[in-house]
């Protein structure tokens, strides 16, 4: 089902891209050529704006979103928490940010082709648009990670991942805000669901509790959780 959802994605944008070239064409002749070039240059920036969509929905919320964009495979956000409340809204918020940004960039592309008014140029963004919008809205976990659609159903339906995630971002939000981290309910490092251990979540969790024992000076507890994230990262990340 997921391989059937990738394809799908690509044809649907390979047909809008025939469709958006052959009206560049009708327009502008030879020049059009200048408008393939960018369809293709298009799917990096537009990764970017998803990205970036992340950022600012995430600033609204006071949750900040660090991208890390690569021009090969998928880019993604890591987030910072400013306030540990309303975190599992302010996530899902966040998360939208990049599926609504290419959906702005979808809305542009259409009118560009059936409004006169509206520049046709602008159809370039439409392809990259719909691949990265119905790519990342269905919840599927790929090489690169989880879509948005997947956190966003994680979080919704209180799973245990999003349980631990929000437990992670809740410690780092009150150690952020000053907070020792010996000071913090071991409740919210130990009374959690197993999940898989590929999770990022579960690293970042792995992490906390590291830091967490070798603060309260329990090394024993603290070499076991160093050793177990020092694999993690090997295996994972």
């Amino acid at each position: 089902m997921k391989l059937f959802h990738f394809i799908m994605s690509a044809v649907v944008a390979l047909c809008v891209a025939v469709v958006c070239a052959v009206l560049l064409w009708r327009q502008f002749s030879y020049w059009a050529i200048a408008g393939y070039v960018a369809i293709i240059a298009a799917f990096p920036s537009c990764s970017l704006f998803h990205e970036l969509g992340h950022m600012l929905f995430g600033a609204i919320v006071k949750l900040k979103a660090q991208p890390h964009f690569r021009l090969s495979g998928s880019s993604g956000c890591d987030i910072v928490p400013k306030t540990e409340e309303g975190l599992r809204g302010r996530l899902i918020f966040t998360t939208a940010g990049g599926l609504a940004i290419n959906f702005i960039f979808i809305i542009l592309g259409i009118l560009a082709l059936t409004v006169s008014a509206v520049p046709l140029w602008l159809c370039v963004f439409l392809p990259a648009s719909v691949y990265l919008f119905l790519l990342n809205v269905a919840p599927y976990i790929y090489s690169d990670g989880k879509t948005d659609g997947l956190i966003i159903w994680e979080l919704a339906t209180n799973s245990g991942e999003a349980a631990v995630t929000l437990a992670v971002l809740k410690v780092q939000a009150q150690v952020l805000s000053g907070k020792p981290i010996q000071e913090v309910d071991e409740i919210l490092l130990t009374d959690l669901p197993q999940i898989r251990e590929d999770d990022p979540a579960f690293i970042s969790l792995t992490e906390l509790r590291y830091q967490y024992y070798k603060a309260l000076g329990d090394l024993k507890k603290a070499a076991f959780y160093k050793k177990r994230f020092e694999d993690l990262k090997k295996e994972y990340m």
